[in-house]
């Protein structure tokens, strides 16, 4: 059964409980397993969120426990997993500095973990908004990382010339980006850091810090689109390819 990141608690034991029925030897076990899937999928704030307010919902454990078909020990327990569910984000702990001279190669590389951009036209804050919800979602999505604004794809750095406005525009446009990010994250986590370049007046490298996510689900933006990193390159999941990678993810933590 493919879990849906859609449903709630209460919509996934539902669901679950046509297909393997509570108290068998061993459909319930298996209906076990996959609620603890779900949860798995949703990541840890969400899922204890959900119990709880399934608890509320029904006046005490014991009430929920005879609408859900679950003992109230295995809900105990249940909870217990949630709770042991890692944090949904790694926290930054720093911002690295670099040492950026206009026209030179960087010490960086395109990677897994690195991605460049080049910027062009008037409008730095227009460019960067169009694209900056694909690759922090790539990178949430994946192993984290940083995108940079201001280095071209062979690693040269051509630099945005920014003056106090053009930076906070750029700003507000990357926070209205993470506020779209379902289900939401805490959006201090992601890092905006200006870097200043050598030899540029008022040049800077944009970049945009994205720290690893432990959740098995994935991230989504508010159209429901998602992307990953895949071999050092952003791609599109949807359809057939989507489902397959939500499954290879849960399988790797059962």
């Amino acid at each position: 059964m493919l879990i849906n990141i859609s449903w709630n608690l209460q919509s996934a034991f539902d669901v679950i409980n046509e297909e393997y029925r509570p108290g068998g030897e061993s459909s319930g076990p298996q209906r076990n397993r996959l609620i603890e899937a779900w949860g798995q999928l949703v990541g840890r704030s969400r899922a204890i969120e959900e119990l709880e307010c399934l608890i509320e919902q029904h006046g005490s454990m014991n009430k929920m426990s005879k609408s859900v078909h679950m003992a109230p020990k295995t809900i105990k327990l249940l909870r217990t997993f949630f709770e042991s569910l890692p944090s949904e984000l790694e926290h930054i702990n720093f911002m690295k500095k670099y040492n950026f001279t206009e026209g030179e190669l960087c010490s960086l590389e395109e990677d897994l973990n690195h991605e460049f951009k080049e910027v062009k036209g008037n409008n730095p804050a227009k460019s960067i908004q169009n694209s900056a919800d694909e690759y922090i979602l790539a990178f949430l999505n994946s192993s984290g990382g940083s995108i940079f604004w201001g280095i071209c794809d062979n690693g040269v750095i051509k630099s945005l010339r920014l003056d106090l406005t053009q930076k906070d525009q750029i700003r507000k446009v990357v926070n209205s980006k993470i506020n779209t990010i379902e289900p939401s994250i805490d959006p201090t986590q992601i890092a905006v850091n200006f870097h200043k370049v050598s030899n540029a007046e008022n040049g800077y490298v944009l970049e945009i810090n994205i720290p690893k996510s432990n959740s098995v689900g994935l991230f989504f933006n508010s159209s429901g689109n998602t992307w990953v990193r895949v071999n050092g390159c952003k791609q599109k999941l949807q359809g057939v390819a989507l489902q397959e990678y939500i499954i290879q993810r849960i399988q790797k933590c059962n």
